[in-house]
Formats: C-alpha cells, structure tokens, sequence
C-alpha cells in the first residue's frame, strides 16, 4: 500500500513515458483492458512486483482517461506503424465509384490515415486537404505522396480542432473515420463547409442496432441521398465481416 500511495504521489510522466515506449515498441492495439493486462504481465515478467505492476497499470489509466487526444495518438500511431495492422492500404471501392461520378475538384478526407484515398483522389485531379490525429500516419501520408508525385494539404488536428470551413468542399470523405454521426454539432460543421451540390461520402461501422426503422437515413434528409447501403461486407478497417453503412449524399 505504502509504494502505491508513493507512485500515486509521483509525477504522472515517467510513468506514462514508460508506458508509452513500451506500446510504441511491441503493443497490440485493442481495447485498453486488454492493453494494460498486456503491459502488467509485461511488467511482472520484467521483475516488477505484482503490486507495483497495479500501482503503475493505475496511474497509466487515470492518465488515459486524463489526455484522451493524446492516449488515441499513441493507439493510431501504433496501429500505423505495426506492419501486421489489419487495414487496407489501397483506396475504398466505395469512394472510387462515387468520385467517378463527379468533376474533381476541391476535397476534404477527413481522418486521412496514411492517404490511401487522398492519394486516389489527387492522381485523379482533385486538389486534396486531409487531417489526422496520428503523425505517424501523415509521415507516411507524405512519403507515400512524394513518391506518386502529387501534392497533398495535411494537418495534424483532431476532429474539434480541424478548421472546416464555409462552403469550400466539393467532397468531403469520412471513410472510417470513427466520427459520430450523432453529434449534431459536428455534423453541422461538416454540412455548411460543403458547396452547394457538394458530396459527403459516409463509410464506416453501423453502429449496432438502432431505437428506430432508418433512423441515419431520416438524420441525413436535409441532403440528396445519392447512395444509401447498411449491409454486412469486409471492412477496409479490421478487415472483418461486420454491419457496414454507406452513403453518398449531396448538399441540396
């Protein structure tokens, strides 16, 4: 208890640094339980005391739950930089037949990863800004553009802290973004940086059960609906079987 309540005391940074070379150098991205049971066993097959594995498995999750944009930097960046991470490199199907469909012009991808899709779209004429939370992932954003010779404007910026903009996107992609679409505020944001007969490009994870028949669909009336799918398929992301929506929807 007494080397508890002495690590508890103690600046939370040597604990998290610790905790985060570790998941930089050998972590399995999951779910943070299995993360910290992970880094304990870690711990303790290092020598590290049972109770002080606990006392510092605490104060990582109190941290955690403390700096939740830079706890999502670390899990991204890991998952970009693990060479056995279960996502696609090439660019969504989805986001290649509907782009077919329209003049290139201005877009936006937003959670842009590593640049599967801003890439496509730049060696297909549109002029292309994208933002993620990972810098991993823009560092290769940006090698992967070099090599194809193509120009992309990127930012490192959560979803609260991206500026979107007024009605300055042609397209705008959130393909596994991990968005909500629930959050009206946000939503908004995105709808009124669209131009006028813009597209938004929605593809990702269903969500589960909803309280009520089509309710996404009813939440995105105020657009043209072009394309409307809530089927199972194999995820770009996980590469899984899963509930999966698609949407492509106009600004009236």
């Amino acid at each position: 208890m007494l080397l508890e309540l002495l690590l508890l005391l103690l600046p939370s940074d040597p604990v998290w640094q610790s905790f985060s070379d570790w998941f930089s150098r050998e972590g399995i991205p999951g779910a943070p339980a299995d993360v910290l049971k992970a880094y304990s066993s870690t711990l303790t097959s290092q020598g590290t005391s049972a109770a002080t594995a606990e006392a510092a498995v605490k104060q990582v999750q109190a941290y955690l739950t403390a700096h939740p944009r830079e706890a999502l930097t670390l899990h991204f960046n890991r998952i970009y930089a693990w060479t056995e991470a279960p996502f696609s490199r090439e660019p969504s199907a989805f986001l290649k037949k509907v782009a077919a469909t329209r003049r290139p012009g201005r877009a936006l991808d937003i959670a842009m990863g590593q640049g599967r899709n801003s890439i496509y779209l730049a060696k297909a004429g549109w002029t292309v800004s994208g933002y993620d939370i990972s810098d991993e992932a823009l560092r290769q954003a940006a090698r992967l553009a070099a090599e194809a010779g193509i120009t992309l404007d990127t930012k490192l910026a959560s979803h609260d802290e991206y500026d979107l903009g007024q009605a300055q996107w042609d397209l705008i992609v959130m393909s596994f973004a991990f968005t909500r679409l629930s959050d009206e505020a946000y939503m908004k944001r995105v709808h009124d940086s669209l131009k006028p007969g813009g597209v938004l490009l929605v593809e990702g994870f269903n969500g589960g059960p909803r309280p009520e028949p089509n309710m996404i669909l009813k939440a995105f009336l105020s657009y043209h609906v072009l394309v409307f799918e809530d089927l199972p398929d194999v995820a770009d992301w996980g590469r899984i079987k899963a509930p999966l929506l698609r949407m492509a929807l106009e600004k009236k």
